[in-house]
């Protein structure tokens, strides 16, 4: 069992993936994660966090795995029932207990707590031991600017698919604060890992807030990512219009230039080997493996990969 403070920095997909199977090989109560909040999104006045619910639901086993967001085997009568008998016109899927765990995060929420107490009370109540939280209880959008309007994230991906050009993605709200609670667990970690996710609009928002940027600058903690480009390939979502709004080429080597100051070591699929001796020229160390996962054993065996190093 691995017994060193971890903390690992998610998304909605690619960490919680890492998470699934990865997080039985850690002393629980070791561990905490701090997701994205920059997606969230209100729903008919349902305030929706699908990265931190993600992560949420990955840890009590409730995620459906086959989409890889929502609550397995969740229906939809509520999305029916706005559709069908009263002619909205809904493009953002919410299944019935899905919507059941935002209608309580809401009623918090107007009762005057913040995101990172509901949270943890969410985590309470799901029987979850690792600590979640919050990047931030601030508001803060990923905004994507295409040729025709600025949208938010949500929009952008559900409502249009992914597929209007992209010029620009941003993050609107104040990135000046984030929690004493995330500024303690970066501060406590030995092992710091940022997980296969997005690096723009899932790491990004995250690495965007000053505080923290800043914390990880100046950690102890051994500053482990996971790439989420094989070659020139995104493993999924819209990673490649958004690296090249950024202006930044399609490659490994991205996650080296947007991390530098900070990361210590890039784990690589392993057939980008040839990418290795460029690391070096950012001070980071970098190493092969089977970033792909696909089974509890590819999941577990990332993780060990990573403990052989830090």
């Amino acid at each position: 069992m691995i017994n060193k403070n971890t903390v690992f920095f998610s998304g909605g997909t690619g960490t919680p993936k890492l998470l699934k199977d990865g997080i039985k090989l850690f002393n629980e109560q070791k561990v905490s994660i701090i997701g994205n909040t920059g997606d969230d999104w209100n729903f008919y006045g349902l305030y929706v966090s699908p990265d931190i619910d993600s992560v949420l639901l990955t840890l009590s086993n409730l995620l459906d795995t086959e989409k890889w967001w929502g609550i397995y085997q969740d229906s939809f009568n509520l999305i029916n029932f706005l559709q069908n008998k009263l002619g909205e016109q809904i493009w953002f899927n919410l299944g019935d207990r899905d919507a059941a765990l935002c209608l309580l995060r809401t009623y918090l929420l107007n009762q005057g707590m913040n995101l990172t107490e509901i949270t943890n009370i969410l985590r309470s109540k799901l029987s979850i031991t690792p600590q979640v939280l919050p990047m931030t209880n601030q508001p803060i959008q990923t905004r994507i600017r295409t040729p025709t309007k600025i949208m938010h994230l949500q929009e952008f991906w559900v409502k249009y698919k992914g597929k209007p050009e992209v010029i620009n993605v941003f993050f609107e709200g104040d990135l000046r604060e984030t929690t004493t609670q995330v500024l303690e667990a970066i501060e406590a970690a030995d092992i710091i890992i940022l997980g296969p996710s997005n690096p723009v609009s899932s790491i990004g928002p995250i690495l965007a807030i000053n505080p923290i940027r800043r914390a990880l600058q100046t950690t102890s903690a051994f500053c482990v990512a996971i790439s989420p480009i094989i070659g020139t390939n995104p493993v999924s979502g819209p990673t490649g219009k958004f690296l090249k709004a950024w202006g930044k080429e399609i490659t490994p080597i991205a996650i080296a230039e947007m991390y530098q100051d900070f990361l210590d070591l890039c784990i690589i699929h392993e057939t980008d080997g040839s990418l290795i001796d460029t690391f070096s020229n950012y001070n980071i160390k970098g190493i092969t493996e089977n970033i792909l996962i696909r089974s509890p054993e590819d999941a577990i065996h990332l993780i060990k990969r990573i403990m052989e190093y830090c």
